[in-house]
């Protein structure tokens, strides 16, 4: 309990250095793009790979599961600079009728370890433009 009471006011301590874009919540949603009839899931998967892939090191692929996520950044929100205390990642899914292309970003705010979950959501906008864009 003590533990839990210490990591919230770490947390209302530093809530003045929240990125504004950090939605503190444990139940991350998934945002569903639908792919063109035109664009067979092959393509759709390449260029939803490329996409991420340009921002974000991969961290887990798999082509025959629909899945893939990316490895925590600790850079995004911050023009290129490292900051130790906020972090995110991407993660995509396909349907299993391979029609629509699943994301939901992932935010992490915290200090020594402890973090508390949430998502970005300018990244989680930026990141289904990218998408929607190819």
């Amino acid at each position: 309990m003590k533990k839990n009471i210490l990591f919230l006011f770490i947390i209302v301590a530093f809530s003045s250095c929240l990125p504004t874009n950090f939605v503190q919540t444990s139940d991350v949603e998934w945002s569903t793009i639908q792919i063109r009839d035109d664009l067979n899931f092959e393509k759709a998967w390449n260029e939803t790979i490329d996409v991420i892939a340009k921002q974000f090191e991969m961290e887990m692929i798999s082509k025959d599961g629909a899945y893939a996520r990316t490895g925590w950044i600790y850079t995004w929100n911050t023009k290129g600079k490292y900051d130790k205390n906020y972090r995110n990642r991407v993660i995509i899914k396909f349907s299993p009728d391979r029609t629509k292309v699943e994301v939901k970003t992932e935010a992490q705010f915290g200090r020594d370890g402890k973090w508390a979950d949430g998502f970005d959501s300018r990244l989680l906008q930026t990141i289904k433009q990218d998408i929607m864009g190819v």
